[in-house]
Formats: structure tokens, sequence, C-alpha cells
């Protein structure tokens, strides 16, 4: 007998933590240079580029620990079908004696990550499309140059990556479900057991950057969010700190016209009612305003 069969959840949590790590990896050193950027006005080319070429080998373990993160996804996947199907080789190679002995389920060599998407596109009641194929192979390419040679040719681009977490999320977990996923995972992690407040401003803090990273059609795919449209001020994720006000503009009128009263934002996932009333500084034209802040949400600045 087989002992300690996993279930399709055991390979689906571990591959959301592999998956966020990874992310945090990334998001963290973003941050690091946009907080620079912020404090100094301004970073040089030259400085940015010494930035991130020193940062190479932390976005490595970012870039190992997506792939590891879709790999456990597409096991959880293939174990809902069934967990054999994860074993691997002929059973003249499986461990001695377990014809006649209990033996674990880890003792049994699985498939290997190259063969996990010809499994589950074979046995799964739907198939993954190419865009997903084509970011896995991409990922496993690029984590074994990682592992088992030294490419120096071998670079990797923040962005780049943060989209093709969104790309693993949108197929392995659901469509527009990373931001929700990010937010649980920041509010069990070590940041959060010790300061309980923060998890929302730093969600908030994250996307942010997001926002600035990724181009309006990768932003309209995977969070409904447009830079062609005006953002303002999101009441919750501006005052989700009770120590620092955040410019965050990611909230849209819904609908999209001049009488609306209302505004969506995708990080907070919150509609918040609005005032019309014009803003009372002269060189700001807005007239979007948030009674309970008594601030105007173009500007964000409190009003006189």
């Amino acid at each position: 007998m087989i002992r300690g069969i996993p279930s399709e959840n055991d390979f689906f949590d571990h591959g959301l933590d592999y998956l966020n790590l990874g992310w945090g990896t990334i998001l963290g050193l973003c941050l690091d240079i946009a907080e620079v950027e912020e404090g100094t006005g301004g970073v040089e080319p030259e400085m940015k580029a010494d930035f991130w070429e020193a940062a190479e080998r932390e976005l490595a373990t970012g870039l190992s620990l997506i792939e590891q993160g879709a790999e456990f996804l597409l096991k959880s996947r293939i174990c809902k079908v069934s967990p054999w199907l994860l074993i691997s080789r002929n059973p003249s190679e499986w461990p001695r004696r377990c014809e006649t002995e209990d033996v674990d389920y880890t003792q049994f060599r699985t498939i290997d990550a190259q063969d996990l998407l010809k499994v589950h596109n074979t046995f799964a009641s739907e198939r993954l499309p190419e865009e997903f194929e084509a970011v896995f192979e991409s990922l496993r390419r690029e984590r074994n140059s990682i592992m088992h040679t030294v490419d120096k040719n071998l670079r990797f681009n923040s962005a780049l990556l943060i989209e093709k977490v969104l790309i693993v999320s949108d197929h392995l977990i659901g469509n527009r479900s990373w931001v929700s996923t990010r937010r649980e995972f920041i509010e069990r992690d070590k940041h959060s057991a010790i300061h309980r407040d923060d998890s929302e401003y730093r969600v908030a803090l994250e996307f942010m950057t997001v926002v600035s990273l990724l181009t309006d059609s990768k932003l309209r795919k995977f969070f409904g969010f447009t830079k062609r449209q005006r953002a303002y001020g999101c009441p919750n994720c501006c005052h989700s700190s009770k120590y620092v006000t955040l410019e965050c503009r990611t909230a849209l009128l819904r609908p999209n016209n001049p009488s609306s009263k209302t505004i969506y934002c995708f990080i907070c996932d919150t509609e918040s009612t609005i005032e019309r009333q014009d803003c009372t500084f002269e060189d700001c034209k807005g007239n979007v305003y948030d009674s309970d802040w008594d601030e105007c949400l173009t500007c964000l600045r409190l009003q006189a």
C-alpha cells in the first residue's frame, strides 16, 4: 500500500506560496528603487543600471521561485484527475519491495517538469492555451540555465517577470484573481504577524508599483484598469496606513461619465461613493470629492 498520497490542495497551497515568494522578491526590488527615486527626485540611468546588475542574483532567485510555483500548480491540476499520473518510470524501477511493504508516495520518482504540460493537456478536461505554454517553457528554460550552468548572457526584466506571474495566476488560479491571492498571502506572512495593521498598505504599495511598470494593455487584461481613463485617489488605499498617506490613484469612475458618483479601485476591490464638489485650490480643476476625509480625490489635498 502507498502511504501519504498527496491531494490537489497540497500541491496548490505549495504552489501559491512559491509564486507569492517569487513575486515578493521581484516587487521588493522594484519598491527599493522606487523609494530611492522618490526620495532623491530621480536616479541617474547609470546608477539604475548598476542597481539592476547588482540585483541579478535576487531576480534569478525570484524567477526560480515563480517557476517552482507554476510546477506545483500544474501538479495540483494533474492530481485532481489522479495522483498516479505524476508517478514516473516503469514498475521495475519503483522502490524495492513496494509490492510487499507499505511505501510512502514521496519514494516514487515523479514526472519531470518538461512533461507536466503534456500530461495535463492529455488528461485534463480543459487544455491550457499557448500563452501559458510559452510562459511556462520560458520559465523552465531560464531556471535550468540558473540551476545547471553559469549563463553570463542571461538577463532578467522585472516587469516581464511580473507579467509571467500574472499569466500563471490567470490560468492556474483564476482570471484576475492575483490581487486577492496576494492579499491573503500578505495577511498571513511574517511581517503581518508583527505589524498586523499594515497588510492593506503593503498591498496598495505593491500594486501602485505594478501600475507604473505595466503597459495599459496589460493592466486592462489582468486588472481591468486603464491608464487611458483619469484615475482618482482611492480613499481606502490612500489611507490604508495609520502613519503615512499614499498617493494611490487607482480608482476609476464607474460608470465613466461626468455625473458619476461612484469610483472603483481594483486593488481593494471597493466601490466608494463620491460627491461632486469643486476643489478649493485654484490650480486644481477637479470636482471629485470624498466627504469622509474632506479631500479632493483629483489632487489628494485636504480642502481649505
